[in-house]
């Protein structure tokens, strides 16, 4: 058992002590590459209008890789304080758990979209893996968030057939916007606005109901 301790401390430490500072370096670029490049692989068609990736996909993704690295700290910490006071170390089963509850933020940060096509609009949200929809045909009522500062729009949600659906909006999103105005010129449906604190973000809010 002593021996055992010894390699863990010297020989496995290192190489967590390594992946954590990687892990944490990397959450802030690599969920946009896996998230564009999973989704786009599972979920692109060219009968898509707008395909829409949340802001809470990237932070669910990168809070999920710094979760990992903060288990791995502990694990070390706790590890080299057990072996310095003899005691019985048990941490090990109890952080393997704790890591595995990233895998699943990883999934639903995956699975966490909206797309708008010719049939309607679709949303998974950030706790769900199957989409919701709303058909055009049946959108009776639509609303948008507008900072009242800045009167930028930051969602849309359309209503009907008893579901409400909300999309995050950004101008600088050339295919949401050609989208959005294509339907609202096609049907011709009254938006009403819903003034909001230019520090807020309904849209996003609401999408990851």
């Amino acid at each position: 058992m002593k021996r055992r301790k010894q390699i863990d401390a010297d020989t496995l430490m290192p190489y967590v002590l390594t992946a954590g500072p990687l892990l944490i370096i990397s959450a802030f670029f690599v969920p946009v590459i896996v998230i564009m490049m999973v989704q786009d692989m599972l979920f692109f068609s060219y009968d898509h209008w707008s395909f829409i990736r949340p802001r809470a996909a990237y932070l669910g993704f990168g809070g999920a890789m710094i979760w990992l690295a903060v288990c791995l700290f502990s694990l070390y910490f706790i590890k080299a304080a057990a072996e310095k006071k003899n005691w019985n170390d048990r941490s090990l089963s109890v952080h393997t758990l704790l890591m595995a509850a990233a895998f699943p933020i990883f999934v639903l940060s995956i699975y966490h979209y909206a797309y708008l096509d010719e049939a309607g609009v679709k949303v998974n949200a950030f706790w769900s893996v199957s989409e919701d929809e709303i058909h055009w045909g049946d959108v009776e009522s639509v609303s948008r968030v507008v900072e009242e500062d800045t009167q930028r729009v930051t969602s849309y949600t359309f209503s009907g057939n008893g579901r409400t659906l909300t999309i995050p909006y950004a101008t600088e999103d050339y295919q949401t916007r050609q989208a959005v105005n294509r339907v609202l010129s096609e049907y011709e449906w009254e938006v009403e606005d819903k003034i909001s604190e230019a520090s807020e973000d309904p849209g996003d809010q609401q999408f990851i109901d």
